[in-house]
């Protein structure tokens, strides 16, 4: 339910209401082998009661939709600033070259590749 309403998500349609993502749930879940099922809706239900109302939002209408349902760009400084800070120093600070990486070789590939000065 989380990623519903973003722009290019493959079948958006089964996430964009209460009711397809309940009835997506359902289909997967029956598809599964029986102990595989039980499993998972063992942990959905636990999931359900330590962490509510996450889950339970998602695919009842019974609670409201959060606001993060509708796609909004997240302003730059959000989540690990240091982080994305060094990294973005150490992109403007890397040495630019000419040549694009490529796939590693294989042996065979290796042997044959030419070996450059």
């Amino acid at each position: 339910g989380f990623l519903a309403g973003w722009p290019g998500l493959p079948n958006n349609k089964s996430h964009e209401t209460w009711s397809a993502r309940i009835g997506f749930g359902l289909l997967f879940v029956s598809k599964l082998p029986l102990q595989v099922a039980v499993d998972m809706f063992t942990s959905i239900v636990a999931y359900s009661v330590t962490n509510f109302p996450s889950l339970p939002r998602s695919v009842t209408p019974f609670l409201p939709d959060p606001e993060d349902y509708i796609h909004v760009e997240k302003p730059e400084l959000m989540g690990d600033v240091a982080a994305k800070s060094e990294a973005m120093r150490m992109i403007a600070e890397s040495k630019v070259t000419k040549d694009v990486p490529v796939a590693f070789l294989n042996e065979e590939e290796e042997e044959k590749a030419p070996v450059e000065a």
